[in-house]
């Protein structure tokens, strides 16, 4: 793990370095009128720090590399989640934000957290609206329109 860690962590200062460097070819700005340059500075800024800190605690370190699954890891379920995901993003576009969300939170919850069908339902219908409500509503976000959302 701990090569791992200052490869990584290598790769990300480049990274950051690269990200400041492009950012200063652009008007920075200050924090009251920020210019184009201003969010890939700061950016490239933090990612540096962190790249930092993680080639900061990969040196400290010496412990032994750990598997990457744990012993008692449910792998179906990360599977599984991870597949949902995937099927989410795919279908998004095609079913809309409400109709999209409501399947993925109820199977999320139904197959991988094993819960009951009832709370399954409720939660998939209050997690989707609510989600629906913040960006829709309060952040006049888009989101994709489905077959429900064209029905209102």
């Amino acid at each position: 793990m701990r090569k791992y860690d200052i490869i990584s962590g290598l790769f990300l200062f480049i990274l950051a370095i690269a990200i400041c460097m492009g950012s200063l070819q652009l008007k920075i700005g200050t924090f009251t009128s920020p210019g184009s340059g201003f969010f890939p500075l700061f950016t490239g800024i933090m990612l540096g720090f962190f790249s930092v800190l993680i080639l900061i605690e990969a040196i400290k370190l010496k412990k032994e590399d750990i598997s990457f699954w744990m012993p008692n890891a449910n792998k179906k379920a990360i599977y599984l989640t991870f597949l949902l995901i995937l099927l989410y993003a795919l279908l998004l576009e095609r079913f809309g934000f409400i109709g999209t969300s409501l399947i993925f939170f109820l199977l999320i919850s139904r197959l991988v957290f094993s819960l009951r069908w009832v709370t399954s339902i409720f939660f998939s219908i209050i997690t989707s609206f609510g989600i629906y409500l913040i960006f829709k509503i309060l952040l006049r976000a888009p989101l994709p329109k489905g077959i429900i959302e064209r029905i209102f």
